[in-house]
């Protein structure tokens, strides 16, 4: 009456093969979740220059023609670099859904190849 042993191997493998596209779809996400927080987080910080250079336009200008005529220009700058933050965005959104569509399908695949070897 001799059982045989549990092959414990087996079972930690089949697990992580299991747990596999889960741990794959959870780096892509999180990579693309650095990439747009870096992105904002440089976005805030040209936010803060723009804010500080209104404040010290402010109180150096001699008449309101050479402030009206300063604030254009550095409103033109921050809508310029503004513009170039979202394009990035749009870029990086693109990037991102690209890997994961891309994970996707080769997780699908891969999980109907393992059920046509099952049946």
């Amino acid at each position: 009456m001799t059982q045989p042993t549990f092959d414990f191997n087996a079972f930690l493998d089949a697990g992580k093969k299991a747990m596999a596209p889960a741990v794959k779809f959870n780096e892509l996400s999180l990579a693309g979740f650095e990439r747009i927080a870096r992105q904002q987080y440089a976005f805030v910080g040209e936010m803060l220059e723009f804010s500080l250079q209104q404040w010290q336009l402010a109180s150096s200008a001699r008449d309101i023609n050479e402030l009206t005529s300063r604030q254009i220009e550095l409103s033109t700058q921050f809508a310029e670099r503004a513009t170039q933050r979202s394009q990035d965005l749009i870029k990086l959104s693109t990037e991102h859904q690209a890997q994961v569509t891309k994970w996707f399908d080769q997780t699908v695949s891969e999980s109907a190849k393992g059920a046509k070897q099952a049946a």
